[in-house]
């Protein structure tokens, strides 16, 4: 069982470190100079030879454990230190940064490379922002009874 759950999770992990470099790719800063470009790593970033992922405050478990996306724990956690290997960034080149909800998503220029958190994908906010292909999706609904306003 502990070898399945294993498989599943560098399954998912490889999945979101897909979407996440294509998230690089797309939301990197449109401020950023030329003279920012990392030489060693080959890419434009805020701050050269850093990588600056921004994460919701708080950050929920399972996706950043003891909301501390630093630690390497949880989902999105792991996935943001595994693409930062990937595209050859040290764990310790690795800076985060917290955003708001609204702040993530606004159009205009960010103070981070990448934003690793759980967004859900409407039309209104593809107009604003570049998403990755999702990596984790869920069905959303409210339950209630027939008598409820809500219904």
């Amino acid at each position: 069982m502990s070898s399945l759950r294993s498989r599943l999770a560098r399954a998912a992990s490889l999945a979101g470190v897909a979407a996440v470099v294509v998230a690089l790719a797309a939301c990197s800063s449109a401020t950023a100079s030329s003279s920012d470009s990392s030489a060693s790593h080959g890419l434009t970033t805020i701050t050269s030879g850093k990588l600056t992922i921004a994460t919701g405050e708080p950050a929920y478990s399972p996706w950043v454990i003891d909301n501390k996306p630093q630690n390497g724990k949880g989902f999105e956690s792991a996935v943001a230190y595994a693409v930062a290997a990937k595209l050859g960034f040290a764990k310790k080149d690795v800076v985060w940064t917290r955003t708001g909800f609204d702040a993530a998503i606004a159009p205009g220029p960010k103070n981070f490379d990448l934003n690793l958190q759980q967004f859900s994908i409407s039309a209104q906010r593809k107009k604003a922002v570049d998403f990755s292909s999702p990596y984790y999706t869920t069905s959303q609904a409210i339950v209630t009874s027939k008598s409820s306003p809500a219904a």
